[in-house]
């Protein structure tokens, strides 16, 4: 079955209504959604991403705009809740503007000649870009938390995230890097603790490996250990080689020598000092025996993460079995400060001090939660705070193409020239006969779609669903004018490494001069302004004010779209607020800014400027996507692989 692309009331209804799904949880003062699990386990929550995973929309278009939203989360680490409102509000502009082809040509050009303009010239001079103060991470983390936990939750992780950081990294300069460590290996720098509060949870110096020592052999003072990912017992012959025993007598000397073997290899650690063995295998009873009779203690069936965490930190790569040679000498030790168990509630882990070689400082934060889905809420909230004060440190540079008028005017006509009507971008999905489906009070607007179901249409998303069994993939044949935000932004990767995909600017490996370079910079790292909607009213403000300059009918209609747009997300966090509260904090804001007067310090703390002003691309960037599909194509049964057959006719 073949149907026209998603009309525009269409793709505005769909926003809308997950919008509506997810409005009532936005903001501090937003509720909580009670989640019922396959399992039959209850969990509330306000997470913009839960939420949409929970929704299951079926709606190919709908499940491309929850797709995009928690793609941005995971980038920003931020920001699905607030994605879906703005493109909600976008997309309900342009259905009321009646724009067809033009308007979506104008998006582009509109971020171009506009939006950097508002950015750069308005937006900038309202900003914070000095490194913050150590008492401002919990400014930062508090109000981030918000959106996603209780007011005692929010206070206490917030707490505990800002003490990880500063304790994790106590150089200042090395907080970027640390804080990369921190969220790529937070499941293992973490230990859930189920059946206590959350006041209870503590940071703990070192890693807790969450298994009991194989060997205890106790240790005072600064030792040794050794890594290993192989069996420690020697083999009597090399892998592919036949051993052939003729006697009982031959089989008895050759466990001895075997034994003998792992005798010495026990006395050559302990001559080292290696009084841990940390192993990735079960080790053999041998090994077991003689460790423990030389004072060695061994933990085993670490994870390949635990191994990696322990690699990166002390900088030791695993020891290989010595084979014949005995005299090798063990060159690779990782220095342990303590080494000690560790008993959490009912469970036995082991907890090790490990000497680092580079910035991070090991530190283990113990989650303490009611029940185990608690736990497993706090600490996704936990590892996305770290994420997303990565975005603090990263800056966003401007296009070349504006700097000079008369090059800004030359390249702003190229933009407008944008076209994706040369070729048709496709959607071919395949129905899924047992996905489930959004209640009607959720998504009554997106009952008349139940004929067509979305699937996978970029692996690299994350899509909606809550059944694993239920996914069914996704074919997409496109020829694409799809621009990403590194194609539109220069944006950087790290505090070490410059993203220059596009636009000619000179490579550094100190990005220290290029984001002092005000020419060049739209947002500078460390940008923050104070939390409750200051950064939409803003934009708001900017947009409107630069449109004016922009003598283009259909990028002026945009500009306005948009502007109005981001009056969205503040109008929905102040919903539950006193009567007029948005009327009066909008009043507020725009005088002060008529009178160029600075914005009021509030106590409800502050937000990340860059991982805002990436949510206005993302959201530009997926209505931009959504308006570019001309046809959905729903396939009944699978594909028949047809096989090209060569024939006698064939010359």
């Amino acid at each position: 079955m073949a149907a026209a692309g998603p009309e525009r009331p269409r793709l505005w209804q769909e926003a809308a209504a997950l919008a509506g799904a997810v409005r009532g949880a936005l903001g501090p003062r937003g509720g909580r959604a009670l989640l019922l699990r396959p399992t039959g386990e209850a969990l509330a929550t306000r997470d913009g991403r839960r939420l949409l995973e929970a929704l299951s929309a079926e709606p190919p278009a709908a499940r491309v705009m929850a797709a995009r939203a928690c793609s941005h989360r995971a980038a920003t680490g931020d920001g699905a809740k607030s994605f879906v409102l703005l493109l909600a509000a976008v997309l309900g502009g342009l259905r009321a503007a009646g724009g067809g082809a033009g308007l979506r040509r104008a998006l582009r050009a509109f971020e171009a000649q506009v939006l950097e303009r508002a950015a750069a010239r308005g937006l900038r001079r309202h900003l914070l870009p000095e490194p913050l103060p150590e008492a401002l991470l919990e400014a930062l983390l508090e109000p981030y938390l918000a959106g996603r936990l209780g007011p005692g939750e929010r206070r206490c992780l917030a707490r505990l995230c800002a003490e990880m950081c500063r304790r994790c990294a106590p150089a200042a300069a090395a907080r970027p890097q640390v804080l990369r460590l921190l969220g790529r290996r937070f499941a293992e720098l973490h230990a859930a603790v189920p059946g206590l509060p959350l006041a209870s949870s503590r940071l703990l110096p070192g890693v807790v490996l969450r298994r009991d020592f194989a060997v205890y052999c106790p240790a005072d003072g600064q030792l040794r250990a050794l890594l290993v990912t192989e069996p420690l017992r020697p083999a009597l012959t090399a892998p592919g080689v036949e051993f052939v025993v003729d006697s009982e007598g031959q089989y008895q000397a050759s466990l001895r020598w075997i034994t003998d073997r792992t005798e010495a290899l026990m006395k050559r650690l302990q001559s080292n000092n290696v009084k841990l063995l940390l192993s990735s295998v079960k080790q053999e009873e041998v090994v077991i025996y003689y460790a423990k009779l030389y004072g060695v203690s061994v933990v085993e069936c670490l994870s390949a993460e635990e191994m990696a965490l322990i690699r990166e930190i002390t900088g030791v790569s695993p020891y290989t079995p010595f084979g014949d040679n005995m005299d090798r000498e063990i060159a690779e030790t990782a220095v342990v400060t303590f080494c000690q168990p560790l008993l959490l509630v009912s469970k036995r882990c082991v907890h090790i001090g490990l000497s680092s070689v580079c910035a991070f400082q090991p530190h283990c934060l113990i989650l303490c939660g009611p029940v185990d889905a608690v736990n497993e809420q706090h600490a996704a909230a936990v590892q996305e705070a770290f994420t997303m004060l990565q975005q603090l440190f990263k800056t966003i540079h401007q296009r070349e193409g504006w700097k000079a008028e008369g090059e800004s005017q030359r390249k702003a006509l190229d933009v407008c020239t944008w076209h994706s009507s040369a070729t048709q971008k496709q959607l071919v999905i395949e129905d899924a006969c047992n996905s489930n489906q959004v209640s009607e009070c959720q998504l009554k607007a997106l009952s008349d779609e139940t004929e067509r179901k979305v699937l996978d249409p970029d692996k690299s998303d994350l899509l909606v669903h809550n059944q694993k069994n239920h996914s069914t993939p996704v074919l997409v044949a496109c020829n694409t004018d799809r621009v990403t935000a590194c194609e539109c932004l220069d944006i950087d990767k790290g505090p070490e490494k410059t993203c220059c995909h596009t636009y000619p600017f000179k490579q550094e490996e100190n990005c220290a001069g290029i984001a002092q370079d005000d020419a060049n910079c739209l947002i500078q790292a460390g940008s923050v302004l104070p939390v409750g909607g200051y950064f939409e009213i803003l934009l708001h403000y900017y947009i409107q004010d630069y449109a004016k300059e922009c003598q283009q009918s259909e990028v002026i209609i945009v500009s306005n779209i948009v502007a109005d747009a981001l009056l969205s997300i503040p109008k929905a966090l102040y919903q539950t607020a006193e009567r007029n509260g948005f009327t009066k904090f909008y009043l507020e804001t725009i005088n002060l800014l008529q009178k160029n007067q600075p914005l009021p310090v509030n106590d409800e703390g502050l937000e990340s400027v860059y991982c805002k002003y990436q949510l206005v691309i993302s959201v530009l960037h997926c209505v931009t996507e959504l308006l570019s599909i001309d046809l959905v194509i729903g396939i009944r049964r699978p594909l028949q692989k047809i096989e090209d057959h060569d024939s006698e006719d064939d010359s």
